[in-house]
């Protein structure tokens, strides 16, 4: 057999088809479980950019970035700020908070050189731009990806506020499961940090902007999902039991989702 390496938990529940392990890598889904155990999920973490929060387990990795575009660099500008069509800026889409607005939604891109904010790369987003129908150019921005149900995956992204003389907001949803709010501040770029678990083999996350609605808006840049697995590899070998078994590990007290003998694996 040859060895694993990513390891994820999967529900113990009669309507989830688990994999099933042989006895010896049973043990060694049971390790893996508990290692995934230690995530937080839905506890936003908020730090100064750049920093982000480490995994907490040595064993614990993050894969590749999920989404598409999330640094905002696609299309490249060739002024300091351009308000674009949906279907100017890949990977996302834009509708107006105000519902009752008929105009063509604009998604408000901004480069490094406009406000000198030394964002992640170098162009963001603006969640309060132009080219509503009235002054009130707030936006709603998603993006939807590929995931399993029950796997674990971790949500990072920067925010700020334009400036301090504004009224400043940023509601963060994942699928209709989970909503946060966010008070961005002004005097630098924060990071922010949410592990999640997903219900559906795709998953939505969308940030509104809950400002005043004046033209001036959350700033937001470095929008990344990415999965958190273990390195069965690192793990310590599971310690032989009586009989020719294994002893197994005891999850009691521990998340349903990671308390399972049964795992999916990947090669």
């Amino acid at each position: 057999m040859k060895p694993l390496r990513y390891l994820t938990p999967c529900l113990l529940a009669s309507l989830v088809a688990c994999a099933h392990l042989k006895e010896d890598d049973q043990d060694t889904a049971e390790l893996a479980a508990a290692e995934l155990n230690k995530v937080s999920l839905y506890q936003a973490d908020t730090a100064p950019a750049p920093g982000n929060s480490a995994l907490p387990s040595q064993y614990l990795e993050s894969g590749e970035n999920l989404l598409i575009n999330g640094s905002f660099e696609n299309p490249v500008l060739t002024e300091p700020w351009s308000a674009l069509l949906n279907d100017a800026v890949p990977g996302w889409h834009a509708s107006w908070v105000d519902t009752s607005c008929a105009d063509p939604v604009r998604i408000e891109l901004q480069n490094k050189d406009l406000f000198s904010l030394s964002p992640d790369q170098n162009q963001y987003a603006e969640l309060d731009g132009n080219g509503a129908c009235t002054a009130d150019a707030r936006i709603t921005l998603n993006q939807a990806f590929a995931t399993l149900p029950n796997h674990i995956y971790r949500l990072s992204f920067w925010m700020r506020a334009r400036d301090a003389e504004h009224k400043m907001g940023l509601k963060v949803a994942i699928d209709q499961n989970y909503s946060v709010d966010f008070v961005p501040v002004a005097n630098g770029w924060q990071v922010v940090t949410l592990n999640f678990e997903a219900t559906a083999q795709a998953t939505t996350i969308t940030f509104t902007d809950t400002g005043d609605g004046d033209t001036y808006g959350t700033l937001l840049d470095a929008v990344e999902v990415r999965e958190i697995t273990v390195d069965a590899e690192k793990l310590p070998k599971p310690k032989a039991g009586k009989r020719g078994g294994k002893k197994k590990q005891s999850f009691e007290g521990g998340r349903r989702h990671k308390d399972c003998h049964a795992m999916n694996l990947n090669r």
